[in-house]
Parts: structure tokens; sequence; C-alpha cells
């Protein structure tokens, strides 16, 4: 019964709404041109993926470089560790700038 309740979630499109869509695809860009939007699909899919992963270990780097950092300042003294991880978490103030244009009349 939960499986069938899934399927039948408001503005998910069912069977006849899929074709109608695939109908209009095939009149808009031609069957011969369907092989070559899923291909451009899948490098898009994959490029995603791919940059995906690299920030997701980059991410995952940089928490185990801060853990590894917090567990090597605990053994010395705490000005040494300050020191270290001195952060300005203030951002500079920004002076606005006038951008009006000035006409030389």
């Amino acid at each position: 019964m939960v499986g069938l309740s899934l399927l039948q979630i408001p503005g998910i499109p069912g069977g006849p709404e899929v074709l109608i869509v695939l109908v209009i695809i095939v009149l808009l860009f031609g069957a011969n041109k369907i092989p070559e939007l899923a291909g451009a699909l899948g490098q898009a899919r994959g490029e995603f993926d791919k940059g995906r992963n690299e920030v997701e270990d980059e991410l995952e780097e940089m928490q185990t470089s801060n853990v590894d950092a917090d567990s090597g300042a605990a053994g010395d003294s705490t000005d040494a560790a300050s020191q270290d991880n001195d952060v300005d978490y203030d951002p500079p103030e920004v002076n606005e700038r006038n951008t009006e244009v000035e006409s030389n009349q």
C-alpha cells in the first residue's frame, strides 16, 4: 500500500503525461537527434558528478586538516595555538563609491 501511495503524489507526472512529453520531444528535435541529446545529457551528468565529488573531497580534506590542527595545537601552549588560528571573522567595511558619470561640460 505504501508503494502505491508514493506513485500517486500530486505534481509528479504519470504515464500519459510522460508519453505526451516524449511525443513533443520527438516532434521538436526529430528521432535522429534524440540519441545525441541523450549523450550530451549523460556527459553533463558525468561532469556534474565529477565536480560534486571534487568539492566533497576538498571539504573532507579541510575538515580533517582542521581536526589535525586542533589536536596538534592542544599539546602546544595556548599562545601558539591562538597565533596559528587567528581568523578575522569581521569583514572589512566597504566604502561606497560614487557610480554617477560626470560629464565634461
